[in-house]
């Protein structure tokens, strides 16, 4: 039995609907997922409902949060309440932040002679979550890029001519949000990381535990992270990031699992 607690869903930027992801990862002998969509919980109703037996779905989200001015650093919440008021209040904020980005981006877009629209952003966008992937899906169906990478290094990734920055909490502030919403803190994927010394400091916070397997971690960042997790006792956690099928990044559900040992010792740190 293996887990995968990184998984997104079309509710945010991701190519599975939450009804197919149980089936596909029981279809790869995945017996826990974690449904960790950006800023949003709208797909755990559809996935849980939909989970095939055999497969468990853990309530989740992946908060993202900033420190300074470049460096990104995403919180996931495990085992959250979806109902509760703060994280309602939260997510109304992002989705309202991330529509006014994204006329931005495309206003700049436009500027440079890309002619997209915000309802072309639209026909690729659930109702929740509207992001720079989507925005890249809609430069990529009218022709003006090959792929949504080329989007994201050419014209919308940090840095780049249409590039907008989008106002986000700080990483601390995320970890007390999952906890006051009963969930269990982690940090995401720390390899990404510019500043490895943000993990000494996320350490010092009530952060629980952190991603040592990671799509994007070498065999070497596995070994690295899962003696650092021990040295600052932080529980290990991990995933595939998976995106699904033509997703921004690679696809990797199957891949990148846990032992379900790691799910229960998370699961007992879970808040009242």
């Amino acid at each position: 039995m293996k887990a995968d607690l990184h998984i997104h869903t079309t509710e945010s930027d991701g190519t599975w609907h939450p009804q197919e992801i149980g089936v596909e990862a029981k279809a790869r002998g995945i017996s826990i997922i974690a449904v960790t969509d950006h800023d949003t919980v709208a797909a755990i109703p559809a996935a849980l409902r939909y989970a095939p037996e055999g497969v468990e779905v853990v309530p989740g989200i992946e908060i993202s949060t900033s420190v300074g001015s470049t460096e990104e650093v995403h919180i996931l919440g495990y085992w959250i309440n979806q109902e509760h008021p703060s994280l309602k209040e939260y997510i109304t904020t992002m989705r309202e932040y991330r529509i006014h980005r994204a006329q931005r981006i495309i206003a700049r877009l436009n500027k440079q002679g890309i002619m997209i629209s915000f309802d072309d952003v639209l026909r690729h966008t659930p109702r929740e979550v509207v992001s720079r992937s989507h925005i890249a899906t809609a430069m990529q169906r009218a022709g003006y890029v090959k792929t949504k990478h080329q989007a994201f290094e050419e014209w919308i990734g940090a840095g780049r001519p249409a590039y907008v920055p989008r106002p986000k909490m700080h990483p601390e502030e995320a970890i007390e949000l999952i906890i006051a919403c009963q969930g269990v803190p982690v940090l995401a994927h720390p390899g990404l990381l510019g500043d490895l010394s943000l993990v000494h400091r996320l350490a010092r916070s009530p952060l629980v535990g952190m991603e040592v397997v990671h799509s994007s971690h070498t065999p070497q960042q596995v070994a690295y992270f899962q003696e650092l997790a021990q040295e600052l006792k932080l529980l290990p956690s991990g995933g595939s990031d998976c995106h699904g099928p033509g997703g921004k990044d690679a696809f990797f559900l199957g891949e990148y699992t846990i032992p379900i040992s790691w799910v229960e010792a998370l699961r007992e740190r879970k808040q009242a």
